[in-house]
């Protein structure tokens, strides 16, 4: 018996030591951009093949002499759309004037100064022909921009993020030319119901709108599925562009869904022990939506035959942050559960406490390409001294998955602990 204790217990404490080195790993390289062996999406072959080489300053600034630092960068503006920049840097000719200033965007940037030399780097948008204005002394000296040679390029494609990916959205008329497309999803209340809208970002190094003003480019979807716009290029040239989606037209705050599996189980309550069995599980998962940060969430998971393990957990959920490119999320799992336990063999007593684990989840969108999948991996840990609890789980799938689920309780002269796997998929949704 005793030896059968240690084994567990070392089990789980490998389990924990696993799972946290999982998150310490994570959080070491959260702030790197490429820290998985593979991508997360094959976008590369739809990225415009671009450089320098086909990029030129134009200035009329005459204290100032630019060039460019490093190479292209692709990265996520606020509208989720992949877009080009190119870092450039400013620096005063005589190298000793530092009372230049510089306004782009929005911004203004102030020069700083290493050896005596006075410089300002900017990350300019590509797509973007914003000027950047050059003021000496309050008054300004000229503009500056970066022009894109569009005539150097073989590649042409629509660009779709993942964002996009899950509301069929088909785009007609851009043949032959670049365009990069990003979505927002907004879950909205009225009436008492979720209204949801689904806003297209869209952008093009070639085409802009008739009134010529730079992109990106908004197309708010809430009670139609389709678009038409005219564009122009900058020799004239008009395109028609349409846009199609496809997406519910209202949404219900609670979903739920149930999950069925074999779990292996054993417990003690005093000195009798019941042996590893194999016995079936029943799962309810619940989320009730609240806002687009806060939901609660609620589950149930019960094994029972002679024995009697059973869970009921109530918990707000609260996104904390996302991270590589929007596609790994944190949240905290903050609340309470119901554990109900009958030891076979020893009465028909129904043991029932209430406990305090608190946890988190990492969630992982699209994992390695696979659009509109989830990868999730979580965990609750109990601070309450006089109860142990350790509940860790990963889940993998749409709208139907699969999770591997571990759980281990102690309170005084009773424990028990179920692992397993099970399949779930939708149950309903209401209001």
């Amino acid at each position: 018996m005793q030896k059968r204790e240690m084994a567990l217990r070392f089990n789980c404490n490998f389990f924990i030591f696993v799972f946290f080195g999982i998150f310490l790993f994570i959080s070491k390289v959260l702030g790197q951009e490429h820290f998985l062996p593979i991508p997360l999406i094959n976008r590369e072959s739809k990225l415009l093949d671009i450089t320098t080489k086909d990029l030129k300053v134009l200035s009329n600034a005459s204290l100032i002499a630019a060039d460019f630092k490093d190479g292209i960068r692709w990265e996520r503006s606020k509208e989720n759309i992949l877009m080009p920049f190119v870092k450039v840097r400013f620096q005063a000719r005589d190298n000793g004037n530092a009372n230049l200033h510089y306004r782009y965007d929005g911004v203004t940037y102030l020069p700083q100064s290493v050896g005596g030399i006075f410089f300002t780097d900017i990350n300019v948008s590509i797509f973007d022909n914003q000027k950047i204005l050059v003021f000496h002394e309050g008054v300004q000296d000229g503009e500056i921009r970066v022009e894109l040679i569009s005539s150097t390029f073989k590649d042409k494609t629509v660009l779709m993020d993942y964002s996009c990916s899950g509301y069929n959205l088909k785009v007609h008329g851009i043949d032959r030319s670049f365009m990069s497309i990003g979505c927002q999803f907004i879950k909205e209340m009225s009436d008492g119901k979720i209204v949801p809208t689904l806003r297209v970002n869209w952008i093009s190094n070639e085409y802009r709108t008739l009134d010529s003003f730079n992109g990106p480019y908004s197309v708010t979807f809430s009670e139609g599925r389709e678009a038409r716009f005219q564009v122009k290029n900058d020799q004239g040239k008009r395109k028609e562009i349409r846009l199609q989606v496809s997406f519910p037209k209202s949404l219900n705050r609670l979903k739920t869904s149930v999950g069925l599996g074999p779990y292996f189980y054993n417990s003690k309550h005093h000195d009798v022990h019941v042996n590893s069995q194999l016995l079936p599980s029943f799962m309810i998962y619940g989320n009730y939506f609240l806002n687009n940060i806060h939901s609660l969430k609620f589950f149930e998971a019960v094994i029972m035959k002679e024995s009697v393990f059973n869970h009921t957990g109530l918990y707000l959920g609260s996104e904390l942050g996302k991270f590589y490119d929007d596609r790994l999320i944190i949240s905290s799992l903050v609340g309470l559960q119901a554990l109900s336990f009958r030891s076979k063999g020893i009465s028909d007593e129904l043991f029932t406490q209430i406990i305090y684990p608190q946890g988190a989840e990492i969630v992982m969108h699209h994992p390695f390409g696979l659009e509109n999948y989830r990868f999730a991996l979580g965990g609750f840990l109990s601070p309450q001294k006089d109860v142990i609890y350790r509940n860790f789980w990963t889940r993998f799938g749409s709208k139907v998955f699969v999770e591997f689920n571990y759980i281990d309780w102690e309170y005084g002269e009773r424990s028990a602990s179920m692992y397993g796997i099970s399949v779930g998929f939708p149950l309903a949704q209401f209001f």
